[in-house]
C-alpha cells in the first residue's frame, strides 16, 4: 500500500474504537492501540506533505528550460541574447554543449559573424571566421553506441543466450579503442613480451645454494615515440548555407562523424610511421601473426564466398584467441574484420543449408567465438584483428576545432567557403603482443 491507502486504513480502524467506546469501556489492548494509531497518523500525514511538496518541486523543474540562462538578455557575463557565455563554452577554446555543430554555430566567432552580415554574404565578400575549439576528446567520442558503457574501451557487455529483439548499430574500430588525454609528444616503452618466472624458491641452505635464487620475469620491450599530428578534413558549404546556422550545425555533425572517423581509422590501422603520419597496427613490431591457408595455394588469395576459405578464417581466429589468451592477463575484447568477412561469417551454413548465426530473419549482438565483431572498411577480406584493444589508445592534445573562410581558390567570387575540422591527437599501442593479425599464408 502507498502512504495515503496507509492513512486511510489507520483513520477509519481509529474511528472503529472511536464508535466502540461511546458504548463501552475500551481493552487494555485497544487503549494501547489508539496510542500506535495516534503515532502512526500523525507520521503518515508528515511523510504525505513531504511527498507532495517534492511532486510539486519536481513539476516546476520539469518545466523549467534548461536552456533559458542563454535565451535571456543577460547571460551572466553581459553576453546579448542567445549567444553563450564564455563560461558556458562559446569562446575560443572553451568547454562545449551540445553537438559540434551547434558549438561552433553558437561561438562568439559564428555569431559575429552573424551580427556583420544579418541578411547573409554577398558575392565576393570576404569570409573569415576563426578556429573555434567544439570538443575535446571526450566530447568527440560522446554520443558514440549507447551499448557501451566502459571508460577504457567502448566494449560490448558480454550476453547470456536469450531470445535478443534489441537492433544494435554495427561498431568499428573507434568503438572500441581506449582513449585519454597528453600534453606532448613523448617516448614510451612497448611491452612485446613476457616471460613469467615466478615460483617458490625454498629456504637457502647455504651461499652456494643455486635452488634458493629468486626467480626474475623476462620482459621483452622495444622505445616507441609518440607524437601528435593533426586529424583535419575541409568541406565545401555555400555562404547561404553557412549564413543559417541550424542548418550549418546539422550538416557539419554528419559530415563530421563520416570523414574524420575515417581517417583516424586508417592511421590506426595502416599508418606508416613516418614524420608525417604515426605508426598504425598493422606496421608495428610485436604484433602477433596467425596464419591459415587458403584453397589457391599458388596466389595465396582469400576468396570469401569460398566456403573453405571461410572455415579456415573461422579456425584460426579461435586459434589467435589462445595466442593472447595464454599471456598472463590476456583477454580477447573485441574481432575487427572487412564486411566481406562479417557477411562471409553471417552466410556460413551446415549441410542441410541452416545458417549457423542468426539467420536472415534474427536480430541479436554479432559475435565471432563469443567476442563482439566490429567492422573495419580499412581491412581486406581475409585479414582479421583480435586481442584486446584497450592497448591502443588514442590521446586527446587540442580537441576538435572548426574554422570557416574563403580566401581558398576562387571561392570569394562564387560565393562559396572552405570550412575544416582539425582533432589533435596521438595514437599509442602500449602493449602490441596482446593484440594478433590473422592472415592468409603465404610463401
Amino acid at each position: 500500500m502507498n502512504l495515503k491507502e496507509q492513512l486511510k486504513t489507520a483513520v477509519a480502524r481509529a474511528q472503529e474504537l472511536a464508535k466502540a467506546a461511546e458504548g463501552r469501556d475500551l481493552t487494555e489492548e485497544e487503549i494501547a492501540e489508539v496510542g500506535t494509531l495516534d503515532g502512526q497518523i500523525k507520521d503518515l500525514r508528515a511523510k504525505i506533505k513531504k511527498a507532495d511538496d517534492a511532486s510539486a518541486q519536481l513539476k516546476g523543474l520539469a518545466a523549467d528550460d534548461g536552456d533559458a540562462p542563454d535565451d535571456d538578455g543577460d547571460d551572466g557575463a553581459g553576453e546579448p541574447a542567445g549567444q553563450p557565455s564564455a563560461k558556458a563554452g562559446g569562446g575560443r577554446g572553451g568547454k562545449t554543449r551540445g553537438t559540434f555543430g551547434e558549438a561552433f554555430t553558437k561561438s562568439e566567432p559564428y555569431t559575429a559573424f552573424k551580427e556583420a552580415h544579418p541578411s547573409g554574404v554577398g558575392q565576393g565578400t570576404p569570409v573569415e571566421i576563426g578556429r573555434v575549439k567544439v570538443a575535446d576528446m571526450g566530447g568527440f567520442f560522446s554520443g558514440r553506441k549507447a551499448t557501451l558503457g566502459s571508460p577504457l574501451a567502448n566494449i560490448q557487455p558480454t550476453r547470456m543466450p536469450m531470445v535478443d529483439m534489441v537492433d544494435r548499430d554495427r561498431l568499428t574500430i573507434l568503438d572500441l579503442i581506449g582513449r585519454g588525454q597528453a600534453s606532448g609528444p613523448f617516448e614510451y616503452v612497448q611491452v612485446t613480451g613476457v616471460t613469467r618466472n615466478a615460483a617458490i624458491v625454498p629456504e637457502a641452505t647455504g651461499p652456494e645454494d643455486a635452488a634458493a635464487l629468486k626467480p626474475v620475469s623476462d620482459m621483452t620491450t622495444q622505445l616507441a615515440e609518440a607524437k601528435p599530428f593533426t586529424y583535419a578534413d575541409g568541406y565545401d558549404v555555400t555562404n547561404q548555407l553557412l549564413s543559417d546556422a541550424p542548418a550549418f550545425a546539422s550538416y557539419m555533425d554528419n559530415e563530421l562523424s563520416y570523414s574524420l572517423d575515417s581517417v583516424i581509422e586508417d592511421k590506426l590501422l595502416n599508418g606508416a610511421g613516418t614524420a608525417a603520419e604515426p605508426a598504425g597496427l598493422l606496421n608495428t613490431t610485436g604484433v602477433q601473426e596467425q596464419n591459415y591457408d587458403v584453397a589457391d595455394q599458388t596466389n595465396f588469395v582469400y576468396d570469401p564466398t569460398n566456403r573453405a576459405d571461410v572455415m579456415a578464417l573461422v579456425k584460426a581466429i579461435r586459434r589467435a584467441m589462445t595466442k593472447v589468451n595464454r599471456l598472463n592477463g590476456g583477454t580477447v575484447t573485441a574481432v575487427l574484420m572487412s564486411p566481406e568477412d562479417d557477411e562471409a561469417w553471417d552466410l556460413l551454413q551446415d549441410t542441410n543449408e541452416r545458417f549457423y548465426g542468426q539467420g536472415p530473419f534474427g536480430t541479436g549482438p554479432a559475435t565471432s567465438w563469443g567476442r563482439t565483431r566490429a567492422l573495419s572498411e580499412r581491412l581486406s577480406p581475409g585479414t582479421v584483428i583480435l586481442g584486446d584493444w584497450r592497448q591502443l589508445q588514442l590521446l586527446d592534445v587540442e580537441g576538435l576545432s572548426i574554422m570557416a573562410f574563403n580566401q581558398h581558390k576562387d571561392y570569394a567570387q562564387r560565393n562559396m567557403t572552405y570550412v575544416r575540422a582539425e582533432l589533435r591527437a596521438m595514437q599509442v599501442i602500449w602493449k602490441p603482443n596482446r593484440l594478433v593479425v590473422v592472415k592468409p599464408a603465404s610463401s
